[in-house]
């Protein structure tokens, strides 16, 4: 039987993922952080030694982009460290690893999609904290290590972006949102599905893509959410990121390719307004 550990369970992904396995392998584990810290390389070796787990799936990040711009050492501790650490232990017990990772690591300065070897280039600590993370395990896990990129992850859990104009759209509150970033949603339940098909499927280890398919622009995507909440798309105002005034610059167009995913016979990837409406029934009765 083959043993999981899940670093991140209670978070947005992380509880999808979970429930998405525990109904295929059964010997998943998920500890809390206070159980085991992958910042800490000696408690993480000791756990992996009395475990030994066969795949590791790491949903544990720093995702607070705004604090990264302030405090970028701590969110390497998480965001780089943890993956190194992760890598080196890995490799001493023979375990493969998943490191979920983010579009943010592009500058968003092309004008077609990303694919898994475009050169990375972060604008943001937190972008650039991610690459340092993908490296550390890829350097250091080459034959066993897969990193995950997405983009604008959302669900049904946690605090996230689907959640926060829902909320105003229930309220029939008007609201500005940007329409000069351009990216694809991803229904946090789709990205489970997808880590659960690299595990079934195993492809050659390396980097992929996976974001629910077609693009919008955030301003697009508040929009849909209006609509689907039966609030009037109206009621979201277009304006450009200088009207924010935020210290954090954001990639303006960061689409991800799946060709490579496809390729690879890996799980299919639904259309982003799609899948936003099948899921909103449920983001909507948690809000209410």
């Amino acid at each position: 039987m083959m043993r999981i550990l899940l670093i991140g369970g209670s978070g947005m992904l992380g509880s999808e993922v979970q429930k998405q396995l525990e109904t295929r392998y059964p010997d998943v584990v998920s500890p809390r952080s206070s159980e085991l810290d992958i910042r800490d390389f000696d408690s993480l070796s000791t756990y992996l030694s009395y475990n030994k787990p066969e795949w590791i799936i790491n949903c544990a990040a720093w995702a607070d982009v705004v604090r990264a711009e302030d405090e970028f050492e701590a969110a390497c501790e998480l965001n780089f460290k943890g993956p190194y650490n992760l890598a080196i232990a890995a490799g001493l017990y023979g375990c493969t690893v998943i490191q979920i990772s983010t579009d943010y690591v592009f500058n968003g300065m092309r004008a077609n999609a990303y694919v898994e070897d475009s050169e990375t280039s972060p604008i943001n600590n937190y972008g650039a904290s991610k690459e340092l993370g993908e490296k550390a395990l890829l350097e250091n896990l080459p034959k066993a290590g897969y990193v995950l990129r997405t983009s604008w992850v959302y669900g049904v859990n946690g605090k996230n972006f689907v959640k926060t104009i829902a909320k105003k759209a229930l309220k029939q509150e008007s609201v500005q949102v940007v329409n000069d970033q351009i990216g694809s949603p991803t229904n946090a339940r789709d990205l489970a599905g997808a880590i659960f098909s690299l595990i079934n499927t195993a492809p050659e280890p390396g980097i992929y893509h996976y974001s629910n398919t077609g693009s919008c622009s955030w301003f697009e995507f508040a929009q849909s959410i209006y609509a689907l909440a039966g609030s009037d798309p109206n009621l979201v105002e277009a304006v450009d990121s200088e009207a924010f005034n935020s210290k954090v610059r954001r990639p303006k167009y960061s689409l991800l390719s799946k060709e490579k995913w496809i390729s690879a016979g890996l799980s299919e990837v639904p259309n982003w307004e799609d899948s936003l409406q099948l899921i909103m029934p449920e983001i909507i009765s948690e809000l209410q």
